[in-house]
């Protein structure tokens, strides 16, 4: 009889850590990066949510630039 190991499911807020560094990205640049280097195809507002999540934490910081938020760690 087989035993099933069920994986973790990664969550947004650790995808959207991944693609972060010192460069400031907006919401939708990470939405793109996020497909390009892994295939995750995750919806625009729940990136969003998530960045704030993380915000919110101290996780990540933002800027405000021409009236647009960009996140960076």
């Amino acid at each position: 009889m087989e035993t099933k190991i069920k994986k973790q499911k990664i969550s947004v807020s650790e995808k959207i850590i991944k693609v972060l560094n010192n460069q400031p990205k907006i919401a939708e640049e990470i939405r793109k990066e996020l497909k390009d280097q892994f295939g995750f195809s995750e919806r625009l507002e729940d990136i969003r949510v998530n960045l704030l999540y993380l915000l919110r934490r101290e996780k990540v910081k933002r800027k405000k630039e021409n009236g647009v938020y960009k996140y960076y760690i």
